[in-house]
């Protein structure tokens, strides 16, 4: 497979096109449930999340990283507990959970809400992979400033992640010339900065709006949409 690309397409088309225990870092969050064709259906959401999980254990090396970061849900009067569900799948794949951080994707921290969670749960897995723990990564908590994506209709109006928080993530699981996939890229952010640290990156989005949006196609630069 062709590496240092972002494509419109689905996941499940890449998967097989990717060798075994052949990628260095996996970083992700899936769709949520209102952003697919499951509707209120957990059962077949969380079938789609194990089905994730497999693919990328699958794809990743014993030493490498998988970092999945994603809110859990408030659907039919009860918690959908999403990082429940990915730990129980990586285990079973055999990895263990390396660490574990609370992104808070925006301010106020303690900000009242009935639907939505303000912050996200971010689990790093590796089966044989070490972490040289200092500076900002032995933080447990972690506040950033995010902003929508913007110019897309409702639930594909996606936050998208602080470059910071991305730069963390990749600083430490991986090093230089490595290779970055993110299954379900959305804006694209995660292959974007990944190409800006020197790492070989992928990426890949279904949506075609959202694609169209993405990063790697808007003629104002990351750093003019961040404000940075």
């Amino acid at each position: 497979m062709k590496w240092n690309q972002f494509v419109c397409d689905d996941a499940f088309n890449i998967f097989p096109k990717i060798d075994d225990q052949s990628v260095d870092l996996t970083f992700t969050s899936l769709p949520d449930i209102s952003q697919g064709p499951w509707g209120k259906d957990i059962k077949e959401y969380q079938a789609f999340q194990n089905k994730s999980c497999d693919e990328m254990a699958r794809i990743t090396k014993p030493k490498g990283f998988v970092v999945i970061s994603q809110t859990d849900r408030k659907i039919n009067g009860e918690i959908l507990p999403n990082h429940i569900t990915y730990y129980q799948a990586m285990i079973r794949n055999g990895f263990k959970l390396k660490d574990y951080k609370i992104m808070v994707r925006n301010n106020p921290v303690d900000k009242r809400d009935m639907y939505y969670f303000n912050y996200q749960h971010t689990l790093v897995f590796t089966k044989e992979g070490t972490i040289k723990r200092g500076g900002d990564w032995l933080k447990n908590i972690m506040v950033y400033e995010t902003q929508r994506l913007g110019n897309v209709k409702g639930p594909f109006n996606l936050y998208v992640w602080n470059e910071q928080f991305i730069r963390l993530i990749l600083d430490y699981p991986s090093k230089e010339n490595d290779k970055v996939i993110d299954p379900f890229a959305g804006s694209g952010v995660v292959p974007y900065i990944a190409k800006k640290m020197k790492r070989q990156y992928f990426g890949i989005e279904l949506d075609k709006e959202v694609y169209d949006k993405s990063l790697f196609n808007r003629v104002a630069p990351f750093e003019q949409f961040m404000g940075v």
